[in-house]
């Protein structure tokens, strides 16, 4: 895992040196054009001081050696006569120019590079040169004079940035350590003092995902609270069913036994399967990503799974308008959802009554109407009926209260909301709106069943 730290510090000592660089490079380009001038300067003194000299050396030859070229700055002074001899040399050179054109010019040999300087007086041309090399020496040398002050403060501005860095990143490394310390129930929000601007989103979002995650625990506890007080009574029913099948003498008190030992055992098994369906649907359950499904569709399998219950109330269900729409949900989760609306409305409704699902749509949302014939539920009642194991004082209908529990949940994960309100039909009128995705058309289309 890279550290970020030095990361930065890297990064800002990598400005830093580049900096440096470029103030090199400024420094020797600036040093070398002053160079150039004050030494072409120079050599133009010098030819000129040495017009009205009297120079006479013709074993100027003797003193030659086999020696290296210097690194110096020092001048080669030479003067030719009319007729091309050499009379007079300063400096011992294996290759120097040859007798050039008058003023500046520029001379490229097997040992680099020269400036030559050459002027006429009288009956001898005085020559001044001089090897580039010397010059870019002096100028690099004088650019290094002057880059040792900015290398000492890039020292000083690495270390700088390497206190500035730690310090901005200690806020990180206090939450780092507050986080590493925590147990697994420690759900507490992490403290924003003294969080730089740029880092308190990250923190806000933390704390925002922190109370969803306790705010889902403490729903999954009193889920798992609930759920052991509610399976508590069902087997307990059963067992004490169990006893009174041991017990019966007769075939027909046998027989009045089983019954109820299966009624027993289908309401454990109705309670259990709602108890899977709403862990199923937790805000910390793995559930797949949603998709793009048809609504209508799953309100027409959720109407087919509860026909044999309304056929065995004798509950005519009726379809109003249906508009085509499509959402974004979970088909399994909607179908659930529809399913046990239904189940509710045919179950609380009194046989031979009536239930009517509508499916309307617009531009914005698509809300899902189911109403029934049925008692009903109070006004006062209302705000609890989704709460889990709760139940209507006064219910007729066995039950386990998880069902609108159940609604809610699915209607909460595809941000739906959920109204109660007085049926046409007299009883309970359940309406789940739904939002609808952009640019998604709905065309509405009227169909009646019984």
């Amino acid at each position: 895992m890279q550290s970020l730290r030095i990361r930065l510090i890297l990064l800002l000592g990598a400005a830093i040196v580049a900096a440096a660089g470029l103030q090199f490079a400024t420094s020797f380009r600036a040093m070398m054009r002053a160079s150039n001038t004050l030494f072409d300067y120079h050599m133009e003194q010098m030819a000129l001081a040495l017009q009205d000299s009297g120079f006479q050396q013709t074993d100027w030859y003797k003193g030659y050696k086999d020696a290296a070229d210097q690194d110096d700055f020092s001048f080669v002074i030479q003067i030719w006569t009319d007729d091309g001899v050499r009379i007079y040399q300063t400096r011992n050179y294996r290759v120097l120019p040859e007798q050039g054109a008058l003023g500046y010019s520029d001379v490229t040999l097997d040992n680099g590079d020269w400036r030559v300087y050459a002027v006429q007086r009288d009956t001898r041309v005085i020559q001044i040169a001089q090897k580039m090399d010397a010059r870019r020496d002096r100028a690099i040398s004088m650019a290094l004079h002057s880059l040792w002050p900015v290398l000492a403060v890039s020292l000083l501005l690495i270390a700088a940035a390497w206190w500035v860095v730690t310090s901005a990143l200690s806020p990180l490394n206090r939450i780092g350590r507050d986080l590493a310390n925590r147990n697994t129930d420690s759900l507490a929000p992490v403290s924003d003092k003294g969080v730089p601007r740029e880092v308190s989103l990250l923190v806000a979002e933390l704390n925002s995902l922190l109370e969803r995650m306790s705010r889902a625990l403490q729903s999954q506890q009193r889920f798992v609270a609930d759920a052991a007080h509610e399976l508590r009574s069902p087997i307990t029913a059963l067992k004490l069913q169990v006893q009174t099948l041991a017990r019966a003498r007769s075939d027909e008190a046998r027989e009045q036994a089983v019954q109820r030992l299966l009624g027993g055992v289908d309401r454990a098994s109705r309670l259990v399967e709602q108890l899977l369906a709403l862990a199923r649907q937790d805000p910390l359950a793995d559930a797949a990503g949603p998709a793009l499904l048809s609504l209508n569709a799953c309100v027409e399998q959720a109407a087919s799974d509860v026909g044999p219950l309304a056929q065995s109330r004798h509950i005519d269900v009726q379809f109003g308008a249906l508009a085509e729409a499509d959402v974004w949900g979970d088909a399994d989760s909607l179908r659930i959802m529809a399913r046990n609306l239904l189940d509710n409305a045919i179950r609380y409704t009194p046989e031979h009554g009536t239930v009517r699902i509508d499916l309307e749509a617009d531009a914005a949302a698509a809300t899902l109407r189911i109403q029934d014939s049925g008692p009903g539920i109070a006004e006062q009642d209302r705000g609890r009926v989704f709460d889990r194991f709760y139940r209507v004082p006064g219910t007729a209908s066995s039950g386990s209260g998880l069902g609108l529990a159940i609604v809610k949940a699915i209607a909460d994960r595809h941000d739906a909301r959920i109204e109660l309100g007085e049926a046409a039909l007299g009883g309970l009128q359940v309406s789940v709106v739904f939002p609808l995705p952009r640019n998604t058309a709905a065309q509405v289309t009227v169909a009646d069943a019984t």
